[in-house]
């Protein structure tokens, strides 16, 4: 049987043109993680996500290595959950899972690559343009009407089915920015807007919430942290349009309470978060019975994939150009589009095409 000769897992920090400044932190570099997985033949699969500053790629060679290598590939959902199992106490988010789950899109991209398959083809799917949305409205400092305009326009070109903008943690000035982007988009191009995480109490923000609505929006993303079950309720019941959660979260339990919490209208996910491919799939599928779309996070040659797979499910595309992500500068290749949605790369696997110097260049473990 095939097995798992060597998992492993190194840092990679790219610096931004210039910081993005949101509402409870500035982002001046793209921390990453890349964790790769070899089979037998030196077939390697290898996934990338967020490391956010923590040691993630040391969970993996701490945790994962004593479980997982040498492990048979054939057998590996019950390894997957067996590891699960065993780290319980680490909880359903923070590092161990964000280990967790990009090993476990390694070993679906090794799996696939063995079987010569694109991911979308390898779990069921098929190959197909996927619904997009557009995301890389972050503030900046030299930022203004006129380039807010601009960047709309941009982003208007590629009729994407949305637009994302993140909020400043400044209620007035994010109605205002809203407002230009407005006027910059075709009538009909739903506004989305990501609080990160950091909005006031619901007293303070519904008004502005409430007022957003006259821009079209598509909906109101992660306001709050995790489980703020309460301050949740009381903003979706107090909006005419959907909120959306889950960015960065994890554990198929904490997604049923979310599901089933019946006030979240939009399940975000992120497979290199969330549980990776085995948890996304699960998640997504437990949505879809809800009748609850999905909207994926970031990392668009990965979800591109998974989209194919699941039912009712977009991904979000950051244009290079904006300079707000950085994954485009380790890679040779981007997707195609085709009448405003990406196309999954026909490549095996996940379809990356890395730039093995560029990866070396801002590796720093």
């Amino acid at each position: 049987m095939p097995r798992l000769a060597k998992l492993s897992a190194y840092a990679v920090r790219v610096p931004l043109e210039r910081p993005l400044l949101l509402s409870n932190q500035t982002i001046t570099a793209r921390d990453y993680v890349i964790v790769e997985a070899l089979d037998e033949q030196g077939m390697i699969g290898r996934a990338i996500g967020y490391g956010r500053g923590a040691p993630v790629e040391a969970v993996v060679e701490r945790m994962l290595v004593p479980l997982w290598q040498g492990g048979e590939l054939d057998d590996y959902a019950a390894l997957y959950d067996r590891t699960a199992r065993t780290y319980s106490m680490q909880g359903s988010h923070g590092m161990f899972w964000r280990a967790m789950s990009l090993a476990d899109c390694a070993v679906h991209d090794l799996r696939a690559t063995q079987a010569g398959m694109p991911l979308a083809e390898f779990l069921g799917g098929k190959v197909a343009p996927v619904t997009t949305t557009l995301a890389g409205c972050y503030p900046v400092a030299d930022e203004t009407p006129d380039t807010i305009a601009q960047l709309m326009r941009r982003m208007a070109s590629f009729q994407a089915s949305g637009v994302k903008v993140t909020g400043s943690g400044d209620l007035a000035h994010d109605t205002a920015r809203l407002r230009q982007c407005r006027l910059a988009l075709p009538e009909g191009t739903p506004l989305i807007i990501d609080l990160y995480n950091g909005a006031p109490q619901p007293v303070e923000l519904v008004p502005f919430a409430r007022q957003w609505a006259e821009f079209g929006m598509g909906w109101l993303e992660d306001p709050y942290g995790f489980d703020e079950f309460d301050q949740l309720a009381a903003l979706a019941s107090s909006l005419p349009y959907p909120v959306g959660v889950g960015d960065e979260q994890a554990g198929l339990a904490h997604f049923r309470g979310l599901v089933d919490f019946g006030k979240i209208g939009v399940i975000r996910l992120d497979a290199t978060v969330c549980g990776g491919v085995t948890g996304f799939l699960r998640i997504a599928r437990m949505a879809a019975s809800r009748g609850l779309p999905v909207s994926c996070h970031v990392f668009h040659h990965l979800h591109a994939q998974l989209a194919r797979v699941v039912a009712d499910c977009s991904v979000e595309y950051m244009l290079p150009e904006t300079g707000v992500d950085a994954i485009h500068l380790l890679l040779q290749q981007d997707l195609g589009w085709q009448e405003g949605k990406l196309i999954p790369a026909g490549r095996p696997g996940i379809g990356h095409i890395w730039d093995e110097k560029a990866i070396q260049r801002y590796r720093t473990t």
